[in-house]
């Protein structure tokens, strides 16, 4: 008997999931691998989320938000701990070779057809309002809303946790460096909407 539109639509989506589980494992075994940002894809989708809704995105935004923010590190998969696991400044090979990590990302996930309205967000996370960014120099509007909010999250969650080379700074600091780069490494609107969202 042939399966109805709404028992295929249900296959599809177990698929999909099942390709998500995958992905969302590799992420986890790269956590796993530094101690200091142990959850730290779960703790960015909290931000993600919280600032989109201060934006009013809707529900389907908010789902591709989502699966960015969990996967948005996967390209740091195929890092040598020795440029992953570093404590001082990187020498500039190692720097190139970090800032690869958006545009892998993309090449591992670039064959989940599902996934195509994410890749450009997961992409674009390290992009500078002001065009000085990464991997691609995009400005301004030019950097996908979603890669914008990605952004300010990523950096939220690195400032307040504790790395190698440095303690967790104090929320209030955070917040402070937020505003400071807004309009130059982080979109304005994003920056205050984030704020907003946190409480602060």
């Amino acid at each position: 008997l042939q399966a109805s539109a709404e028992e295929l639509g249900q296959k599809k989506r177990e698929l999909e999931e099942a390709y998500l589980g995958m992905a969302r494992t590799l992420v986890l075994a790269l956590e796993s691998r530094d101690p200091y940002t142990r959850g730290h894809s779960d703790r960015v989708a909290r931000l993600v989320l919280r600032t989109a809704r201060a934006l009013g995105l809707g529900d389907g935004e908010l789902h591709r938000l989502e699966m960015a923010a969990r996967l948005h590190d996967i390209g740091k998969t195929g890092l040598a701990d020795a440029v992953l696991l570093k404590p001082g400044a990187y020498e500039p090979s190692e720097r190139a070779e970090m800032e690869r990590h958006p545009s892998r990302g993309v090449e591992i996930l670039r064959f989940l057809d599902f996934l195509k309205d994410v890749l450009p967000m997961i992409e674009s996370h390290h992009e500078w309002y002001n065009g000085r960014g990464y991997p691609r120099g995009l400005k301004d509007e030019a950097i996908p809303l979603g890669g914008r909010i990605l952004a300010v999250a990523d950096a939220y969650d690195a400032m307040v946790s504790r790395r190698p080379y440095r303690p967790a700074l104090p929320h209030e600091e955070a917040v402070r460096r937020l505003r400071h780069g807004a309009g130059v490494q982080w979109d304005s609107r994003v920056v205050e909407a984030f704020i907003r969202s946190e409480g602060a």
